[in-house]
């Protein structure tokens, strides 16, 4: 069984613990780990999806700058978590822009 890395942690900033509740109600999601948080001057909401080979890495800033990986069960998942985040009623006033970093792919 694999470490509990990132479930025990719950410090989110509150824009992140949006995007998070909005992911946390799609299946194959095998785990949710928060990074640090850094504070920006910015007031712009945006979400950047990074694709990885575990899953997905989330850059959302709002208030602060957190980084959020996401690990799936497969591709399909992973699909189904932009649209769900594109389509999100409470994340419409967020900017989403999508990029690809798969290393030895």
């Amino acid at each position: 069984m694999p470490k509990p890395r990132g479930r025990s942690h719950t410090t989110l900033t509150e824009t992140a613990q949006l995007v998070v509740k909005t992911i946390n109600k799609l299946p194959g999601i095998k785990m949710i780990a928060p990074g640090e948080i850094a504070s920006t001057r910015s007031n712009v909401q945006r979400i950047t999806i990074t694709h990885t080979n575990a899953g997905l890495s989330l850059s959302i800033s709002g208030q602060g700058t957190q980084r959020i990986a996401v690990h799936t069960d497969n591709a399909v998942t992973v699909k189904q978590i932009v649209s769900h985040l594109k389509t999100a009623k409470k994340l419409q006033g967020f900017i989403i822009s999508e990029r690809i970093r798969k290393p030895g792919i």
